[in-house]
């Protein structure tokens, strides 16, 4: 009998333990055939883990998420046993795999799994109350619950950090589910749970047993310890039952969880208010309330599994063959430096369409210096992607500056450190508009360009961008921003609600209009109509225009009290300033859009919230403006809500109303919540801070001995 280990990793932070849980492996009374470590769409970390010996490193094949880093280690799995331990466990014995493979000695017995004990970066917490080792809420942190037998039994499912499988039954029911599991730090799961199932439909004569002795050591991270994870996890939990559940039906996916909740979750409660420890029977209350909740709301958005993956892609018509996509795809097709457009893409066909274009875009040598900003709040990992992307556009004159709004991350520090062309700049006060205009304030480049964390950048995004600014009138550039996956419903939401790109048609906007497009931008609102002109993650602007107009509003952007806004604020301040602002639809970022439903609703409900707000702060500063603005309230009120306006006419038929709903609860809000940031903002002044050096350079002449004091004896 050989054996297949499978160990998948998504983050650089897990180092030590990922290393951990190779070296255990290693150390197995039985030895190991093959050992896979799956890397989940992170080619820093993939360089990284090349180097461990004995150990075969695959990058994820398929969509992003556990899920689908497992289904690529099965591609390459050549064990007659494949057993799947997480990155942050590792075996508590060496005898851990031999106690996890003997059951196998029963041909009837399909699948293995064992019990994981929680490592604590500190005491348990009341988060998760117990009466032993085990807590009843254990499962919270991925880790063996009370509940689960205690010696070797047949259970309905396994844990998915210590498990294993005959390989013969995946060629039999198919790997895990790819719209289940886990994705980076999204606490949704049970595609184990969901495989499992479907094994026992397909062979009820199969076992699945649990080995409670063959145990593993599961570290919980502090992040994992709090009241939010609790019901985020808990939510998650239940979103994910309701999944399963109309993958393999109700009684299946649910027979577990009836006698957990009616049995165990009860004698929990009253043992932990007769010790009178409050905080743990509420910490029960709170877990199976929102799993509850977290469960009618799968069931309700029923829409939210009958939309199937989109594979996202390009091609170069000008070098390449047409590609081929496993599934339904968008694919943006170039030629050369020019993009032509986007066309849809059947599965397992050739993209058609477009090829009559001409490829009109010329080379262009001049290379003014260009500084790069990426804002971060809390997501280095996010930013570090963004930031290798920019690098790799190898363009000549590059500065790149990472904007710190959460000061001080270190991996933020780390990332600056490693390149000489990257700058760590913290920025304490909340808000994506001071983030940049801190950056603004600190680049050195002629030319300012931004993005954001959740972005990667095309290798010629700067290239394109850079090419605008030949023309001297020009004050500010966009770009094409397009998804960076459309693996989940939400994605392909986002994008029926508008997404960010602008079309592929370049476009110059002036005061008196746009030239190069159509009606449809040329209308009544111009310009104060939102989706015109491109968006804050890919734009550049000459510095001293940027600096002329005071930089992004703060009391708009997300951070803030009114959530959005503030891109479209300095578009429209640009143009009746007589700017002149050009969209090209060759300069191509990819957009990372929120996964899941309920993230959706709320980046719509914050949306919705900076609408009246951009255009009461607008009004505010530039009183003379107020006219202008009411003139175009009535159409903008219809373009809003009308059904066939062209902000709406996109949306299919499975487009959830939650989504409008909450857009329009922002945008009711929207008034409330400005008042709040003026009441309550840090920061209101339109403009930009003073730069680090300088305020240094002030700060040691305003402390230094003047002559005058030096002549008076003073210090």
């Amino acid at each position: 009998m050989t054996v297949t280990v499978v160990v998948c990793a998504y983050t650089e932070r897990r180092w030590p333990d990922i290393v951990t849980a190779v070296e255990s492996v290693a150390a197995q009374t039985i030895p190991v055939d093959q050992l896979l470590l799956v890397i989940d769409h992170n080619p820093a970390l993939a360089a990284r883990a090349a180097g461990i010996a004995g150990v075969t490193v695959l990058a994820n094949e398929n969509r992003r998420g556990l899920s689908g880093a497992r289904n690529t280690a099965l591609a390459h799995a050549v064990g007659d046993i494949v057993v799947f331990l997480d990155d942050d466990a590792s075996a508590a014995s060496p005898d851990w795999l031999e106690l996890l493979l003997a059951p196998y000695d029963n041909p009837l017995v399909a699948a293995v799994g064992g019990a994981a004990t929680p490592l604590w970066p500190i005491e348990r917490p009341v988060t998760l109350p117990a009466a032993s080792d085990r807590g009843e809420l254990d499962w919270v942190v991925g880790c063996t619950y009370t509940g689960q037998p205690v010696q070797l039994a047949e259970v309905r499912n396994l844990m998915g950090c210590n498990m294993s499988f005959r390989r013969t039954v995946f060629e039999a029911v198919g790997g895990f589910t790819e719209d289940m599991g886990r994705v980076g730090t999204v606490p949704v799961g049970c595609e184990e749970t969901e495989l499992c199932i479907r094994l026992r439909q397909h062979d009820p004569s199969a076992l699945i047993v649990f080995e409670p002795r063959a145990l593993v050591r599961h570290r919980v991270s502090s992040d994992r310890l709090s009241w939010s994870y609790l019901r985020r996890r808990s939510w998650g939990e239940g979103i994910s039952k309701a999944a399963v559940s109309r993958l393999v039906g109700a009684g299946d996916a649910l027979s577990t969880e009836r006698a957990y909740t009616t049995r165990i979750i009860p004698a929990a409660f009253f043992r932990e208010l007769l010790r009178l420890h409050v905080a743990g029977a509420f910490a029960l209350v709170v877990s199976v309330l929102f799993a509850a909740a977290g469960y009618a709301r799968g069931k309700l958005v029923r829409a939210d599994r009958e939309l199937g993956p989109v594979s996202v892609g390009e091609w170069d018509r000008s070098v390449e063959d047409a590609p081929r996509f496993p599934y339904p795809a968008r694919v943006l097709v170039r030629d050369g430096l020019t993009v032509l457009g986007e066309v849809s893409v059947a599965a397992g066909a050739e993209p058609d369409g477009l090829w009559d274009l001409p490829a009109t875009e010329d080379e262009r040598f001049a290379t003014p210096s260009v500084t790069v900003v990426v804002p971060s709040a809390g997501r280095p990992e996010l930013a570090a992607r963004c930031v290798r992307s920019v690098l790799a556009t190898e363009y000549p004159r590059l500065e790149v500056i990472v904007v710190d709004n959460r000061p001080e991350v270190r991996a933020l520090q780390e990332l600056a450190a490693s390149d000489d062309r990257v700058r760590y700049v913290p920025e304490p006060v909340r808000g994506l508009s001071n983030a940049r205009n801190r950056g603004a304030a600190e680049a050195s480049g002629e030319i300012i360009a931004f993005t954001d964390d959740d972005a990667v950048v095309d290798p010629l995004w700067l290239d394109r961008l850079v090419a605008e600014f030949f023309d001297p009138a020009v004050d500010c550039v966009t770009g094409l921003v397009l998804p960076y996956a459309l693996e989940t419903p939400a994605q392909q939401w986002f994008e029926q609600w508008g997404g960010f790109g602008k079309g592929f048609r370049r476009t110059r906007f002036d005061a008196h209009g746009a030239s190069g497009s159509d009606d449809a931008r040329t209308g009544p609102l111009y310009p104060f109509a939102a989706g015109l002109f491109g968006s804050g993650n890919s734009m550049a602007w000459r510095a001293m225009s940027y600096r002329e107009l005071g930089g992004c509003d703060p009391l708009l952007g997300a951070g803030s009290a009114t959530k959005s806004g503030e891109d479209l604020e300095l578009f429209i301040r640009l143009l009746r300033n007589s700017g002149v602002l050009v969209y090209t639809p060759h300069a191509v970022v990819r957009h990372e859009h929120r996964r899941g439903l309920d993230e959706l609703i709320g980046q719509m409900r914050g949306y919705g919230t900076g609408l009246l707000p951009l255009f009461a702060v607008y009004v505010g500063r530039r009183p003379v403006e107020l006219l202008a603005v009411a003139r175009r309230m009535p159409g903008g009120i219809r373009h809003f809500l009308a059904g066939d306006s062209a902000r709406n006419r996109g949306r299919g038929a499975d487009f959830p109303p939650e989504l409008s709903k909450a857009e329009l609860h922002g945008v009711i809000a929207g008034p409330f919540a400005l008042l709040r940031g003026l009441l309550t903002g840090p920061r209101r002044r339109l403009g930009l801070p003073e730069p680090q050096a300088t305020a240094a350079v002030r700060a040691a002449e305003e402390t230094a001995p003047t002559p005058l004091k030096l002549l008076r004896g003073g210090k």
